[in-house]
């Protein structure tokens, strides 16, 4: 438990992350007004005004988790991270924990506001699934909780197998941005690879489909968060592994 209350301490305390989660609403919540401006008069869902938050909100949560272990190497911060709390496990475990439930509330908060701002951009007759009396923002809001949460554990991983933040922070944009992107919309390649690339069927979880894929999805929603998941843990079992064995 002090563990985590020292990782909840440094991570809140910092104005970096703080900067970060306001940029990626703010952004979010932009794009989202953008798209239900420019709709006309076809009616925007609750998934579709959330599309800033999986393209643009969730990244930037996964770099603001990366934070919480590239920016203690960067100031070797670390050795007396380690020094107060030998197990490094146990350190790394704290950082994922604490990182996932700030990205969860986070990312909650990102989809709903997006919709909220989606709803008052809309033209009246295409705004009425945009309320927060329906349920189904809140079940979207729920299913980017889980995901954004699973992303956050991975961007730790990530930033404790890289060390370096600008490293670390190029890796976690480009991978779901452009790299992905650019496998599932080739033509030839995107059905080959596009059901095994782990952020497709990350977001797919939430119902949004920013790409408008070609493909299906081999194992559904679900069964698309389970596989991002069990990626995540591996990379996340890895980075354990490196930093027990590695010197800070």
């Amino acid at each position: 438990m002090s563990a985590l209350a020292a990782e909840r301490i440094k991570l809140v305390s910092t104005r970096a992350p703080w900067l970060a989660v306001t940029t990626a609403a703010a952004l979010s919540m932009a794009l989202a007004a953008l798209q239900s401006w420019g709709s006309g008069m076809a009616t925007m869902t609750s998934e579709d005004a959330a599309d800033g938050v999986a393209m643009i909100g969730v990244p930037i949560l996964m770099v603001v988790a990366s934070m919480t272990i590239t920016s203690e190497f960067r100031t070797q911060m670390i050795r007396t991270t380690f020094l107060v709390v030998p197990n490094r496990y146990l350190v790394l475990g704290a950082k994922a924990v604490v990182s996932a439930v700030v990205a969860a509330l986070a990312a909650a908060i990102m989809v709903l506001a997006s919709v909220v701002v989606a709803g008052l951009a809309a033209p009246p007759l295409s705004s009425d699934a945009l309320s927060l009396a329906d349920p189904r923002p809140w079940l979207v809001a729920g299913a980017f909780s889980v995901y954004a949460a699973v992303a956050a554990v991975f961007g730790v991983g990530v930033g404790a197998l890289i060390r370096a933040a600008p490293g670390t922070v190029v890796l976690l944009l480009l991978w779901p941005l452009v790299i992905e992107t650019m496998l599932a919309v080739l033509p030839d390649v995107g059905a080959q690879v596009g059901p095994f690339l782990p952020f497709v069927n990350g977001v797919a979880f939430t119902g949004v489909e920013p790409l408008h894929l070609g493909f299906d999805l081999r194992w559904g929603e679900l069964g698309g968060l389970l596989y991002f998941t069990a990626v995540t843990a591996v990379v996340f079992a890895a980075a354990s592994v490196v930093v027990n064995r590695r010197d800070p």
